[in-house]
C-alpha cells in the first residue's frame, strides 16, 4: 500500500476512485465503514452498486455527464447504499484525473451529519467573533463615555474658574470637584494601561514576602470615603497571622481594592461591606462579600471576562469601564491564585473568594469598623463673563443623573441670566414639564432606569402641545456619529457631547429659544 493509500484510508472524510466505465478501482477506510464494506469487498464492483435508484438515475443523467464535460463537479448531494440496504446521504465533490496514463474520478464524500456539525462549527466560531466584535466596540463606546464624563466637569469648572465671576464658595467647589473627577479618569486610565500590559504580556510583578491584613487594610483606608458618602458599613475580620504570602504588595492592594470598590459601588445606601482575611488549609483566603444587588445566573459565569459587563445599555446604572474584575483576576492568578464569584441572584448580594498560597502559619483576629459621613458643598454664584450671551427670561429644565454635572450647568446657565430646573430622572423631568412649562430641555443620555432617548420619545407624545414642542438638546458623553444620528432620530434638535464650552452652550440655548440677546 502506498504512502497516498495510508493517507486516504486515515481522512475524515470519504474517498472513492472509479473509471469511466463505471467500476470502483479504490475506496478508502472511512467510506468502506460507513457503508458497512469489508476491505476489497467494493474494488471492481460498478459504481451503480452502492447506489439506490433514485442516485443511479441521477448519476446518469446528470452528475456522470457534467463530470466528463467540465471536468469536476462540485457541491452534488447524493444517496449512497449500505451493505445492509440503508441509505445514507452525503455530499460528492469529484474530479477527473490523468493517473499513470489512465483518466480516472476522484470523489470525496462527506456524509450530512458530519457537514452540519463542521457547519455548526464553523457558525458557533462566527458567533463568537461577531460577538467579540460586537463587545469590543460597546467596549469603546464605553471607554469614550467614560473619559468624557470627568472631563466634562474638569474642563467644565475651569473654564468657569478662568472667567474670575466665581464667588470663593463656588470656586472652592469647582476645584473639589476637578479634584475628584481627576482622580477617577486618573484610575480609569491606569485600569487601560494595565489591561494594555495584560494583552501584551508586558504587566510584572515586584515580588517579595507580603502579609495580607496591612495590605487588606490599606485598602480599606481609601475605600472609606465612599462607603462613607453612602452609608455603606464597613465590616473588617482580619487575622494577622493567616500567614504571609509571596507577592507584590502593590498588586495585591490593587486587588483588594479593587474588590472592596467594585462592591461598594453595587451596593445600596445603607448596606453592608464585609472583608474577611484567614487561613484555609494551605492558602490564605481573603472573602469580600456585600449586601448589594447581586449577579444573576446568566452573567456570573462571565464577571472576570473582558469587553463584558452586565449592563452596557444607555439605561445602566454604575458607570465604569467593565475590565477591573478582568484585572483582577489576572494579577490573582500570577500570585499563583484563585478568584471566583457566588451569587444568590440579582439582590441577594454578590461574594468573591480569593485564595493565595500561604508561606508561614499564624492565627489571630481582628475586627475594624467604619463610621458614616458626609458634607456637601453649597455655593451662589455672580454675573456671566461679558462675552456670554444673555438667557434672561429663558428657563431650562436640565436632567442628568451626575451630580457634578447637574452642578456646573446650574452655574453655567444662572451666570447667564437663566432660570434652571435640574433633575436627575426621566420621571422627575417629566412632572417638571407638566408643572412649570420650561422654555428648552437639556437631557443626558444615560441615566438609570429611563434614558435619554425614552424621554424625548415621551416628550413628543405628550398631550399639551407647548410641552410636546419644546426645543432639546441632548448633551451627552455619546460622541460618536452613529449617537448624534440617534439622538437627532429621537427627536432632540440639537446633540452636544460632552466637554462642552460653557459659551457654545450659552449660544446653542440662546439660539434654539430665539430670546437671548448679545453681549
Amino acid at each position: 500500500m502506498s504512502r497516498m493509500d495510508d493517507l486516504l484510508n486515515t481522512a475524515p472524510c470519504g474517498f472513492l476512485s472509479f473509471a469511466d466505465d463505471g467500476k470502483i478501482i479504490m475506496v478508502n477506510a472511512t467510506l468502506l465503514h460507513s457503508l458497512g464494506y469489508e476491505p476489497g469487498e467494493l474494488q471492481g464492483h460498478h459504481l451503480e452498486t452502492i447506489l439506490p435508484t433514485a442516485s443511479r438515475i441521477f448519476y446518469q443523467t446528470h452528475f456522470f455527464p457534467l463530470l466528463k464535460l467540465h471536468g469536476r463537479v462540485e457541491e452534488v448531494y447524493l444517496s449512497l447504499r449500505t451493505k445492509n440496504g440503508t441509505d445514507v446521504p452525503v455530499l460528492v465533490n469529484a474530479v477527473c484525473r490523468a493517473r499513470e496514463g489512465v483518466v480516472v474520478n476522484d470523489c470525496v464524500l462527506v456524509q450530512m451529519r458530519q457537514r452540519n456539525q463542521y457547519e455548526d462549527e464553523i457558525l458557533r466560531a462566527k458567533r463568537a467573533a461577531e460577538e467579540a466584535t460586537l463587545a469590543k466596540d460597546e467596549f469603546l463606546a464605553v471607554v469614550s463615555h467614560e473619559l468624557r464624563t470627568p472631563l466634562t466637569a474638569i474642563l467644565g469648572w475651569a473654564r468657569m474658574l478662568k472667567t474670575g465671576t466665581l464667588d470663593e464658595s463656588v470656586a472652592a467647589r469647582a476645584l473639589d470637584t476637578i479634584e475628584r473627577n481627576a482622580e477617577s479618569q486618573s484610575q480609569l486610565i491606569e485600569d487601560l494601561l494595565d489591561f494594555s500590559r495584560i494583552i501584551s504580556g508586558q504587566l510584572r510583578l515586584d515580588v517579595g514576602r507580603v502579609e495580607l491584613a496591612p495590605v487588606a487594610e490599606a485598602a480599606l483606608d481609601v475605600v472609606r470615603p465612599a462607603a462613607d458618602a453612602k452609608g455603606i458599613r464597613l465590616q473588617a475580620v482580619l487575622d494577622p497571622r493567616a500567614g504571609p504570602v509571596s507577592g507584590d504588595p502593590e498588586r495585591l492592594q490593587q486587588v483588594l481594592w479593587n474588590l472592596l470598590s467594585n462592591a461598594i459601588k453595587f451596593t445600596p445606601k445603607g448596606g453592608r461591606v464585609q472583608i474577611r482575611l484567614a487561613r484555609v488549609n494551605s492558602s490564605v483566603e481573603v472573602t469580600v462579600s456585600d449586601t448589594g444587588q447581586g449577579i444573576g445566573a446568566e452573567f456570573l459565569p462571565y464577571v472576570f471576562e473582558r469587553f463584558r459587563q452586565a449592563d452596557h445599555t444607555t439605561t445602566r446604572r454604575h458607570g465604569g469601564l467593565g475590565l477591573g474584575m478582568a484585572i483582577t483576576k489576572h494579577l490573582v492568578e500570577l500570585h499563583g491564585g484563585t478568584i471566583r464569584a457566588e451569587s444568590h441572584g440579582e439582590g441577594r448580594g454578590t461574594t468573591f473568594i480569593l485564595r493565595l498560597p500561604v508561606m508561614i502559619v499564624h492565627n489571630a483576629e481582628h475586627l475594624s469598623a467604619v463610621v458614616t459621613e458626609q458634607h456637601p458643598l453649597a455655593g451662589e454664584v455672580r454675573a456671566q463673563p461679558a462675552e456670554w450671551a444673555r438667557l434672561d427670561g429663558v428657563h431650562v429644565l436640565i436632567v442628568d443623573d451626575e451630580r457634578d454635572a447637574r452642578d456646573l450647568l446650574i452655574t453655567i446657565l444662572a451666570q447667564s441670566g437663566a432660570g434652571v430646573t435640574a433633575v436627575a430622572t426621566v420621571a422627575d423631568a417629566l412632572e417638571e414639564l407638566r408643572i412649570k412649562k420650561p422654555d428648552l430641555l437639556m437631557s443626558d443620555i444615560e441615566m438609570p432606569d429611563e434614558d435619554g432617548y425614552s424621554l424625548i420619545r415621551r416628550v413628543r407624545a405628550l398631550e399639551d402641545r407647548q410641552s410636546r414642542s419644546i426645543p432639546a438638546i441632548a448633551l451627552t458623553a455619546h460622541a460618536r456619529a452613529s449617537d448624534r444620528l440617534r439622538a437627532l432620530s429621537a427627536g432632540y434638535q440639537l446633540h452636544m457631547p460632552k466637554p462642552v464650552e460653557p459659551a457654545e452652550l450659552v449660544m446653542a440655548i440662546a439660539n434654539l429659544t430665539n430670546r437671548g440677546q448679545g453681549p
